[in-house]
């Protein structure tokens, strides 16, 4: 039985596995604690219709990154920095040099003293030219009963319990791909998986006999059966934490979403205990294997040593090979530093531009932005390019004609402050109720052809029936004539119709039963922060264009991280248009100007959208265009046509192809896997005004924001900036990195053979884990790794002073600048200054 081998193991005095009787009254505690650091450090997982990026990490940012690395490593098979094999590639194609690897030395040196100063650089280089002359430390973790008793026995205990769990959970999460409703929808998880699994006989097929008992007598309440199985496996109170992270991490992926489900939960004011209920769920797996199988032999499902109660304490030291390959990913990132910061110094602040620009136009800080806004700046002077977050300050949620609830349009660190209806303008009532009557009736109609598509009762009639004549409709898609699925946004609406179809920004059309509605005042506040932080006050063009992104792609589940990650994951146009909308309102202007901004009479704002496959721009609500402006719009156009040209020759190279055509056909091929490369390769944060970069080619690597500090006196927007854009960016980098640098624990694996599940996740093939990360078409291209595993480098430019006291400020943006999950550099006149974990500057060559 594993609790007497546990006992033989480690001569702590086990429980009772019979009764699981003990007296475990000052355990409860101790329990409590080890719950609360589960839900601290599982991540969340947003569903795809809402995709975002997210740090696998970001409940371990109050941690040195090398710390990170060994509590994951302690409770799950993961990793954090690159193979060995990684960085001798770029040792032999020049990219790293000696001089990196002394300087790297230096900085692991000064972030982690104690581990480094005994740490032979010479040892490093020898062990670089022949790896097998070093030896690599193995790394004891704690394993969940079915990985120790497959590992001694070779069985696939864990996969069919993984399989099982992901039955009930895509079973009872389905947010209505299903065709029948599971009968326990309404309960908890923990209580749905209790009331199936006396039903099932599955496990008891499998070679788990009593496994329908075992599940009966267990208590009603998810924290009550967690302490009753601890106590079952005789795992002593010491090691409660990490071995609860380890079983929940066995389920890693579900975990995740069921902790972005809490999440939800407890922004509604809702309580939701079902992390805890998957907690128990695997826990039961494993005592009803304790108790069934034998494995001749203790079992080794935790180190002899306890647990690490207290997070201040100084962890282990990391193998050798560990601190060797981190040495190597410091030097990889001094590089880039380097090369950045250099291109940097060539530019010098310039005066600012006397004459009027005729365009003026704002771009999300996607770092796919820097692509288009460099190579539009080139095809005339008179037009100026800002960087802001795509969501234009405004946290709405867009609701769609004819709908009840809509989206929310904002960071997913914030939740939507109103909501803003779509409205077909100048068009009769009885129009109106004509089109949402239209769209209705499609929608059922799609629903209902789905359902007879993939129902039990009429797949095999389907195919034989109509599988003849859909050739036509198979070949058309094929050849990428047509798109397999035409896009909601059209259901009965003429062309002439579409072009009065947009946000209605007045209160007398918000919902009466919402808290929040855009009344005078809050229009007047919002223009008014919108055009503060992004630091235009003044100088306005004639045309200010706010472009917001999205992505058009063919059956692509993860088409949402592709799309605006301000936005929540959607197109950014709504929030570009509502935008628009606000800053040519007229009471708003008039307002503006009391709070001293004055803007031209003349100056009209229009919404737009950037089509980062194709990059391709389309201006919106051009029927409410003054006629004094329609020259300004044809030589607009004009110039997006020869920007979008040369970004897209630009792109077109990243995929082999001499054409910028070829990205229209990638965006209509519904088996194209690399439609476009999103953020890969993205590496930096510049917050700088645009002065400062104009000209330089950042190669697409860069989200950039405008910001000038002499504007900012109180430091009110490099606050905003530091809080919210910075640590965005830094969530977007990480899944970036961890889905490169560990594509099994953190990525999603090959995305041709991903399933949907439950319309909101998707799994690798017909079974297993909820998959998490990027699949690994989107940061490698078949050959080697497109994205470049680098930790965000964050650029400021603005004295160390007004930075300093926002990091003294915020412990979560001291966490990230201290403990190496980002590279802060402030930009200081012409001199850059690093920002170090012992809390000071140092004067940073370029």
């Amino acid at each position: 039985m594993v609790a007497a081998n546990l006992e033989e193991r480690s001569g702590v005095k086990g429980h009772d596995v019979s009764s699981g009787h003990c007296d475990d009254h000052s355990n409860r505690q101790t329990l409590e604690q080890a719950l609360k650091h589960v839900h601290a450090i599982v991540p969340p997982l947003w569903p795809l219709a809402d995709y975002v990026a997210v740090n696998p990490c970001v409940g371990l940012t109050d941690r040195p990154f090398l710390d990170a690395w060994q509590i994951l490593r302690d409770v799950r098979d993961c990793d954090l920095v690159m193979p060995l094999r990684y960085f001798q590639g770029l040792l032999a194609e020049n990219r790293l040099t000696t001089s990196d690897l002394q300087t790297a030395h230096s900085q692991c040196l000064s972030e982690y003293p104690e581990w480094y100063r005994e740490f032979d650089l010479v040892e490093l280089k020898a062990w670089l030219k022949n790896p097998e002359s070093w030896k690599v430390d193995g790394v004891f973790r704690y394993r969940t009963v079915a990985e120790a008793i497959d590992q001694r026995l070779g069985s696939t205990w864990t996969s069919h319990i993984v399989n099982d769990i992901t039955r009930h959970c895509a079973a009872h999460l389905d947010e209505g791909q299903a065709a029948w409703s599971n009968p326990w929808a309404g309960e908890t998880l923990y209580s749905a998986w209790r009331e199936a699994s006396q039903l099932s006989r599955r496990m008891d097929l499998l070679g788990l006999p009593g496994f329908c008992e075992l599940v009966s007598e267990l208590p009603a309440t998810p924290e009550e059966a967690v302490h009753h199985l601890l106590n079952k496996l005789a795992v002593p109170p010491d090691h409660w934490r990490e071995f609860l992270l380890c079983e929940v991490f066995s389920v890693y992926g579900w975990g995740s979403f069921i902790r972005y489900r809490v999440r939800e939960a407890e922004f509604a004011g809702l309580a939701n205990d079902d992390l805890t209920g998957l907690v128990a769920i695997r826990l039961a797996y494993d005592v009803a294997l304790a108790q069934s199988v034998d494995t001749s032999g203790p079992l080794l499902l935790y180190p002899a040593d306890a647990g690490r109660k207290d997070d201040a304490a100084p962890p282990p030291t990391p193998p050798s090979d560990v601190l060797g390959r981190y040495a190597l990913q410091v030097a990889t990132e001094q590089v880039y530093r380097r090369e950045l910061l250099q291109k940097l110094a060539t530019r010098s602040a310039e005066p600012p531009q006397t004459t009027r620009r005729i365009l003026q136009m704002v771009f999300c800080i996607d770092v796919r932005s820097e692509v288009f806004r460099r190579n539009l700046e080139s095809v005339d002077s008179s037009i100026e390019t800002f960087g802001f977050a795509g969501f234009f300050g405004l946290p709405l949620e867009y609701v769609s004609i004819g709908q009840s609830q809509g989206t929310p349009h904002c960071p997913v660190l914030l939740q939507p402050g109103f909501q803003v209806h779509e409205k077909l303008r100048g068009i009769s009532d009885a129009t109106e109720a004509d089109v949402i009557q239209k769209r209705s009736n499609a929608r059922l109609s799609r629903k209902l052809w789905k359902l007879f598509q993939s129902s039990a009762s009429s797949c095999f009639s389907f195919v034989e029936s109509l599988g003849l004549p859909y050739i036509a409709k198979l070949l058309s898609n094929s050849f990428c004539w047509t798109k397999p699925v035409a896009s909601s946004a059209d259901d009965g609406l003429s062309h002439g119709l579409r072009s009065h179809l947009g946000p209605d920004i007045h209160a007398d059309h918000i919902h009466a039963d919402h808290n929040h509605g855009l009344d005078a005042a809050r229009r007047i506040d919002l223009a008014e922060g919108m055009l503060r932080n992004l630091g235009l006050t003044d100088g306005f063009a004639r045309l200010v264009i706010l472009c917001g992104h999205a992505s058009d792609v063919t059956n692509n589940p993860y088409r949402a991280g592709l799309d605006c990650g301000a936005c929540g994951g959607h197109s950014g146009e709504p929030n570009a248009r509502v935008a628009a909308a606000l800053l040519n309102d007229p009471d708003v202007r008039s307002a503006l100007t009391t709070r001293g901004i004055i803007i031209p009479e003349e100056t009209w704002f229009l919404g737009a959208v950037h089509n980062t496959t194709v990059d391709k721009i389309d201006l919106c609500d051009l029927h409410v265009v003054p006629a004094t402006h329609c020259g300004d719009i044809a030589q607009v156009e004009e110039w997006f046509q020869r920007a979008g040209h040369l970004c897209r020759s630009e792109r077109s190279s990243q995929f082999g192809s001499a054409t910028g055509d070829e990205l229209f056909r990638r965006s209509a091929d519904w088996s194209e896997v690399r439609p476009e490369w999103g953020l890969a390769r993205n590496a930096s944060f510049i917050v700088a005004p645009r002065s400062r970069t104009t000209g330089l080619n950042l190669e697409g690597r860069a989200f950039m924001h405008s910001y000038d500090y002499h504007q900012d006196p109180e430091l009110k927007v490099l606050e905003l900036i530091m809080t919210a854009p910075m640590v965005v960016t830094n969530w977007i980098n990480m899944q970036y990195y961890s889905s490169t640098v560990d594509p099994v624990a953190f990525g999603s694996g090959n995305k041709v053979i991903h399933n949907v599940v439950g319309q909101f996740g998707v799994l690798l093939g017909n079974g297993g884990d909820l998959m998490t990360g990027l699949p690994w078409q989107s940061v490698h291209d078949g050959r080697k790794y497109y994205h470049e595993p680098l930790r965000l480098l964050v650029v400021i430019n603005a004295p160390r002073s007004s930075i300093q006291q926002i990091i003294d400020k915020h412990a979560l943006v001291k966490d990230l600048v201290t403990n190496g999950w980002l590279t802060l550099i402030a930009w200081e006149e012409d001199q850059f200054y690093h920002w170090t974990p012992q809390c000071h500057w140092d004067l940073q060559a370029a």
